[in-house]
C-alpha cells in the first residue's frame, strides 16, 4: 500500500465497516475516513494505555484489538499497529469473524511485526 490514506481507504471498504480512522500513539491523526475522528482518538490512546498496564500486570504479550458497544448498537474496534492506532466502527450486523480477517490481512501488509507485533 501507497500511504496511510489508501490504508484507511480499503479498511473504510470492508463490508460492514462504516468507517475508520489512524492515529499516531501520541494521538496524532494521520487518515481518516469517519465524520467525527475526534469522537474517537481519545477513546483510542485511553484505551490502549489501560491494555498496556493490563497486559503488563498479567504478563500478555501483546493486545490485538479493544471493543466497545456504541448506544446505536455499531461497535468499535481499535487496533494497535507498532506505533499506530487503528479505529473502526463496524455495523452490528456485519460479521466479526470476517472483519477481523479482513483488517489483519491489511494489516499484515503494512505492519513490521504484524497483529500480533502490536506491543
Amino acid at each position: 500500500m501507497a500511504n496511510a490514506s489508501d490504508f484507511v481507504d480499503r479498511v473504510s471498504r470492508i463490508d460492514g465497516i462504516v468507517g475508520c480512522v489512524l492515529i499516531r500513539n501520541d494521538g496524532k491523526k494521520i487518515a481518516q475516513s469517519l465524520d467525527n475522528p475526534e469522537a474517537y482518538t481519545e477513546l483510542m490512546q485511553s484505551s490502549n494505555s489501560i491494555s498496556a498496564d493490563v497486559m503488563d500486570s498479567i504478563g500478555f504479550s501483546y493486545c490485538r484489538y479493544v471493543s466497545f458497544t456504541q448506544e446505536n448498537f455499531d461497535e468499535f474496534y481499535m487496533f494497535p499497529i507498532e506505533n499506530y492506532l487503528l479505529g473502526v466502527v463496524k455495523l452490528a450486523e456485519c460479521s466479526l469473524e470476517t472483519m477481523l480477517e479482513t483488517v489483519y490481512q491489511l494489516i499484515g501488509r503494512v505492519s513490521t511485526g504484524g497483529a500480533e507485533g502490536a506491543y
